[in-house]
């Protein structure tokens, strides 16, 4: 995998961590930064600590969050480390308890207490989290033991990198309400359907994200035509990147990488439950065959969540001699393995959960298998 394909996969490249791959990136940002600038309006950030490409969503969708978070508390938390981190020199150390403080007092009064092991284990998926990704280090200690006990001590070092975790704005945010806002501050001050705009915002739907669908509450999606109008002038920019094809359908966009190009996540993987959503994808398919299920003017599946979750299991009850031994014991029901799919699926953004309904998109029809007969 090249500097360029690197940059797109990954958060950032610690100088630290992979100097190698740094001062390629570094020898090369001339090209690198007119690449994306000029296709995506992505920034190339180089400094001494690492280089990062920011990378923004053409359009923010519900998987698009940190997935080791399981609440938004992990996400308040989170921000509040990242707070406590901004006045911290690099390589400055410091103990847990000074930051724990530091998240109660930041909450309102009583909302979060250490003497709770929900609010320690939330804590601790963050803190996890921010090692994982390079923002702290273990010194002294072990997060673990905090679940125990509240009391417990472990000593923490700033990396310096914290401060490049969120994006810079061009505006003041402190007033913006919804979500959408953060996405328009991005083109603050310019025509956000005009130019060049819109070919970047284009270019990053496709990028990042397993399908671009037409928007339905719009009578006619301009950006959506505009992929049908100029797909071979798009095809051709994003060939120049890493080997791709663009593949355009009258309800949907797919830009499908070559098999050798393994860039984000990759569907489906050796596991059991890609297997499972592989035969879900296939039961869907006959039950539009057989029209016991109907599509959208956009060739979108809309089921009752109830009528999804029992598909959904008696696909799980057909095929379950056939998973792993662990997916068959009688402790995993074929309701929490229900959940578990469907969760996973909307991870994917094969489908998206609301109040009462299930909407599957048009990508389950690209991907579906079943498992082969043994020969007699």
């Amino acid at each position: 995998m090249n500097a360029q394909e690197q940059l797109l996969v990954r958060r950032w490249i610690l100088r630290s961590q992979d100097p190698q791959l740094y001062y390629e990136i570094k020898d090369h940002q001339k090209e690198l930064r007119r690449r994306f600038q000029d296709k995506f309006g992505y920034a190339l950030i180089i400094n001494p600590l690492l280089a990062k490409l920011e990378k923004i969503p053409g359009q923010a969708q519900a998987w698009m969050g940190i997935q080791a978070f399981e609440s938004i508390r992990e996400y308040q938390m989170f921000c509040y480390l990242l707070m406590f981190l901004e006045d911290k020199e690099i390589e400055e150390q410091f103990i847990l308890s000074t930051l724990t403080e530091y998240v109660a007092l930041c909450f309102p009064k009583g909302e979060v207490s250490w003497n709770s092991y929900q609010c320690r284990r939330q804590l601790i998926h963050v803190l996890q989290y921010a090692v994982k990704s390079g923002l702290i280090k273990v010194t002294d200690g072990d997060g673990e033991g905090f679940l125990r006990n509240e009391q417990q001590e472990v000593l923490y070092e700033n990396s310096g990198i914290s401060r490049y975790f969120v994006r810079n704005f061009m505006q003041d945010i402190m007033h913006f309400q919804e979500p959408e806002e953060f996405s328009r501050s991005e083109w603050f001050a310019m025509e956000e359907d005009r130019g060049i705009v819109r070919r970047q915002r284009i270019y990053r739907k496709l990028l990042l994200s397993c399908g671009v669908y037409p928007d339905t509450q719009k009578e006619k999606d301009e950006d959506f035509a505009y992929i049908r109008n100029y797909r071979g002038h798009i095809a051709r920019d994003l060939e120049q990147l890493f080997p791709c094809e663009l593949q355009v359908y009258s309800s949907a966009a797919f830009l499908v990488l070559d098999r050798e190009h393994t860039i984000g996540n990759v569907f489906p993987q050796n596991h059991a439950l890609h297997d499972l959503i592989l035969l879900v994808h296939a039961a869907l398919r006959k039950r539009v065959q057989a029209n016991t299920l109907t599509l959208s003017a956009n060739e979108v599946i809309e089921m009752e969540i109830d009528a999804c979750e029992r598909m959904v299991q008696k696909v799980i009850r057909a095929n379950r001699s056939m998973l792993p031994k662990k997916y068959q014991e009688e402790s995993i029901s074929a309701k929490k393995l229900c959940e578990q799919l469907l969760s996973l699926m909307e991870s994917y953004g094969f489908m998206e959960q609301r109040e009462h309904t299930c909407l599957f998109f048009p990508v389950v029809a690209k991907r579906s298998a079943a498992y082969r007969e043994e020969e007699a």
